[in-house]
């Protein structure tokens, strides 16, 4: 996870760079008069995958459950362009519906285990940068922290059962790609991961690096 923790900073650094260096290039570009399409409150839902996991802590392992599973998130923020309009700072509230049940057996113990969850809450902010001669498409980068909570079920094989909860914090982050498409609507797409650490903690699986994808919607006011 450090790996992915430093590849995320160096990405970061390198587009921000990037972007000064940009700009710093042509200070005059594109002084004529235009719209700013990303300036402002915005609201939007999106659709997709990410990657879901969660875990039970029986006998000191974690046992993970994991899969890619469908999202819907209602987003609304809050962005402002700078540098000549050209350089992007926002932050972002996300609430996500998701398919987020698990299944995963102890086989030590012979326990089956069921992971429930439908939602997930989400705050970020946004990096990104304007391009174009009429400033109309947005490259961006994203970093939101999201939490989960999931209710587990842990049956034995005689039929005992009992309960746990697991609650999660951990990073998302990416890239994103958004234009207007219609008035103030528009259309963005994303790539993301996410970074988790269990940190000592013993656990059955590593939770893989499964690839977020997602599809939406925005209205700029």
């Amino acid at each position: 996870m450090k790996q992915n923790i430093i590849f995320t900073s160096s990405f970061l650094l390198f587009f921000l760079l990037t972007c000064a260096s940009l700009i710093a290039q042509n200070p005059d570009a594109d002084t004529s008069k235009t719209e700013k399409y990303f300036d402002g409150f915005h609201l939007g839902i999106s659709m997709g995958v990410q990657n879901i996991f969660g875990g039970a802590f029986i006998d000191n392992l974690d046992v993970l459950g994991q899969k890619s599973g469908f999202v819907t998130e209602f987003s609304a923020g809050y962005r402002k362009q700078l540098a000549n309009d050209r350089l992007l700072i926002g932050a972002e509230l996300q609430f996500g519906i998701i398919d987020g049940d698990l299944e995963q057996m102890d086989t030590r113990n012979q326990m089956e285990i069921d992971y429930k969850n439908n939602s997930q809450f989400g705050y970020g902010i946004n990096l990104g940068m304007v391009l174009g001669k009429r400033k109309k498409a947005l490259l961006y980068t994203y970093g939101i922290v999201t939490k989960r909570n999931f209710d587990i079920t842990i049956s034995e094989v005689g039929g005992t059962t009992f309960m746990q909860e697991d609650g999660q914090r951990f990073l998302r982050y990416g890239i994103g790609f958004e234009i207007p498409v219609s008035g103030n609507f528009h259309l963005k797409a994303t790539v993301g991961r996410v970074d988790v650490d269990y940190g000592d903690l013993e656990t059955n699986i590593n939770v893989e690096n499964k690839t977020d994808l997602g599809l939406g919607v925005m209205y700029q006011f």
